[in-house]
């Protein structure tokens, strides 16, 4: 179990900086672009790799999650985090799936994704286990 654990525990953080990293700069090329960075940004070879690396990332979480056998309806910090990553998929397709950026939707959605990181990082919601 532990050769497996860390392992995708590894490849779960390396793709989970990855998404972070498409998105961030994404945004950035639809609200700062000129109308040639605000194309790449919309490419489907882009969004082709962003869809790659976010379905890794949901099948790594996923196996993860049935290793080591948490339950949302005990640990309340998986279950904040379940909510905080759909919030942030919602947001983030509004924001971007426009002809312009929403920028609420954008800082919303990197809001939500800042505490999803968090709540992976500490196992704690509020102070609750």
């Amino acid at each position: 179990m532990s050769w497996f654990y860390s392992g995708m525990l590894q490849w779960h953080v390396l793709l989970a900086w990855c998404s972070v990293g498409l998105f961030f700069v994404r945004g950035l090329m639809f609200q700062f672009g000129t109308p040639r960075l605000q194309a790449i940004a919309k490419d489907a070879r882009l969004m082709v790799l962003v869809f790659g690396v976010n379905a890794c990332l949901v099948v790594n979480g996923l196996s993860l999650w049935g290793a080591v056998g948490y339950n949302p309806m005990r640990d309340t910090w998986l279950a904040v985090k379940l909510v905080a990553l759909l919030g942030y998929m919602a947001c983030g397709h509004w924001a971007m799936s426009q002809q312009r950026l929403h920028l609420l939707g954008y800082l919303t959605a990197l809001a939500l994704l800042a505490l999803a990181m968090d709540l992976s990082i500490s196992r704690s919601f509020l102070g609750l286990a």
